[in-house]
């Protein structure tokens, strides 16, 4: 019997002793030992076949049992020890017992629930089966619903996905384009309207007497009415005379819209929300498993109002099921742009703005008057009219923007 062998006996008798509980003390592992314990157990040959070769470890657990001295392990613990060599060889193979399979089919994969219904192993979107219907897609926040548009046609919904409504999206015009006119009408004047003339205190020489009531001007005719006596007896050399300033009379200016209000450019459209709202697992972290969209239809979110795309979910479409325009401009207003200059006042010794002349300044302040004396006859008032025009005040701005009834975001990938 070769040396493997005997080796391998000798460990099989020792294991059947100690699962009987008879002492091993005794037992020898020199190289005599083994050969006398071979010899106990015989040698059957290579060519034993591996019944015979248990029959003689039951035969060796016997003698051992015999040689210690105790006499009243029977049967029973042979074949306890037995069982214990069947269970070393179990565990000496490292097969396991089987594990009872736990999952108990039930029917088709529902791809929306998260669970292994078929028992394949695979759940939801990583079932082969679920992929004909449904697909990974980016994690649909709460509030938004799983969604399929059609852009620019208006087709049947795809399978599994249902309350479609047809919209209008997208509005390409912008605000409007607002010019303001303003025309004039009827003529500014600076000559319309009353002055005081204020003469020369005779003890101060201050501009302090009222020569004068207020008078019209006459927007600039000559006047032979004289402001106060004094003229008429003539007036002295650089007499200081105090003149008030009539005050500008506008022209009219009539303000009008020009506005340009661009094509809304919105386009026709479907949306369509997934039948079911669950969504399911089988898919990468970030991403559910949703329904599948089919033919001209995108894979998009849908919210009520006007809100921010969620993340995953980028390209942006304003929906609603009809457009309200209210794009427009202000009125216009106007302003005359027309103010007065310089005024005078010109004194004539004739009666009809003739003959000598002396000029005083129309500006409420006492002036002295250059002249080397003079009767007055008649006067004129003069005040020019400068930069007479209109301009813009206000208004002329652009209101109002494209609003959609039962207004909808959706958001695709």
């Amino acid at each position: 019997m070769s040396e493997t062998r005997r080796a391998g006996l000798l460990t099989c008798g020792l294991v059947l002793l100690a699962a009987c509980g008879l002492p091993t003390a005794g037992t020898r592992d020199d190289d005599a030992g083994l050969e006398e314990d071979a010899s106990l157990l015989g040698d059957s040959g290579p060519e034993a076949s591996t019944s015979t070769q248990d029959a003689a470890v039951l035969d060796a657990g016997d003698a051992g049992a015999a040689a210690s001295g105790d006499a009243t392990v029977g049967d029973a613990s042979a074949v306890d020890g037995a069982a214990a060599v069947d269970a070393a060889r179990e565990d000496a193979s490292g097969d396991a017992a089987p594990v009872p399979d736990a999952c108990t089919p039930q029917g088709n994969e529902n791809c929306t629930n998260g669970v292994d219904d078929d028992c394949d192993g695979l759940v939801d979107c990583a079932d082969p089966s679920c992929g004909p219907q449904y697909e990974c897609v980016p994690s649909i926040p709460a509030g938004w619903n799983a969604a399929a548009l059609s852009i620019g046609s208006r087709p049947g919904c795809p399978a599994g996905f249902a309350s479609q409504r047809d919209v209008v999206m997208d509005p390409t015009g912008g605000a409007a384009t607002c010019t303001c006119n303003c025309a004039s009408s009827g003529a500014a004047s600076c000559e319309k309207g009353n002055v005081t003339f204020y003469g020369p205190n005779l003890i101060g020489n201050d501009c302090s007497i009222i020569g004068s009531a207020a008078t019209d001007v006459a927007e600039g005719a000559c006047r032979s009415n004289l402001p106060f006596g004094l003229f008429g007896f003539g007036m002295g050399a650089n007499a200081p005379l105090r003149v008030t300033k009539v005050g500008l009379t506008p022209n009219t200016c009539n303000g009008s819209i020009a506005a340009n209000v661009p094509p809304a450019g919105t386009q026709e459209g479907k949306r369509c929300t997934a039948q079911v709202a669950a969504v399911g697992g089988g898919c990468s972290a970030g991403s559910v498993c949703a329904r599948r969209v089919s033919g001209t239809y995108q894979s998009c979110v849908a919210k009520s109002g006007t809100e921010v795309c969620p993340s995953g979910w980028p390209t942006k479409h304003d929906t609603g099921t009809s457009v309200n325009d209210t794009r427009a401009c202000s009125a216009c207003t106007c302003g005359s742009t027309a103010s007065c200059g310089a005024a005078t006042v010109t004194f004539y010794s004739g009666n009809s703005c003739d003959g000598t002349s002396a000029v005083a300044t129309a500006n409420d302040a006492c002036n002295a008057i250059a002249t080397a004396g003079q009767g007055v006859s008649s006067w004129r008032y003069d005040a020019p009219v400068l930069n007479e025009g209109c301009q813009k005040t206000g208004g002329g701005a652009a209101t109002g923007a494209i609003a959609f009834a039962n207004g909808e975001t959706v958001c695709c990938r």
